[in-house]
């Protein structure tokens, strides 16, 4: 795993007033910086989107998915 971000105060306001549910995806980076980005995010009280974290992996497969997952 190149790069992960997740603010504590963003997994307290997850817990807080979130439904107890996450979405994941992972979209490919092209350009000069190359890799997937891998998000995670929540629903709040409003059903918008609460983006919980984000990483930056090298490739997509199981093996970071489980280690970003496992960061959460």
């Amino acid at each position: 795993m190149r790069m992960y971000v997740c603010f504590s105060t963003m997994k307290l306001g997850f817990v807080a007033s979130c439904r107890h549910v996450i979405g994941v995806d992972g979209a490919f980076l092209k350009g000069a910086y190359k890799g997937v980005l891998q998000v995670a995010v929540g629903r709040d009280a409003n059903d918008q989107m609460y983006p919980l974290a984000w990483a930056v992996v090298e490739v997509e497969k199981t093996e970071t998915w489980r280690c970003f997952l496992e960061e959460l």
